[in-house]
């Protein structure tokens, strides 16, 4: 069975894109965006942005001078 951790990910970039598609400007609390950032994905240096790093850490947005994800995983192991 998978780890709830990577539960909030999925649901941020699920709402995401719900938001989106509806013309909606919505961003998850930041206290728990930074929190799943973090969390699941240590070796990523956050951007004073932390939605569109989230974002670009699974493959759903760009970020000035990084390169684009297009394999990505989250750390399972805290």
């Amino acid at each position: 069975m998978a780890s709830p951790r990577w539960a909030p990910s999925r649901s941020w970039s699920h709402a995401y894109d719900i938001a989106t598609g509806l013309t909606l400007d919505w961003t998850p609390p930041l206290p728990l965006l930074t929190k799943t950032l973090t969390t699941l994905f240590p070796h990523i240096t956050p951007t004073d942005d932390p939605a569109t790093t989230l974002l670009w850490a699974t493959g759903r947005a760009t970020l000035p001078n990084r390169a684009p994800v297009h394999d990505w995983r989250w750390v399972n192991t805290h």
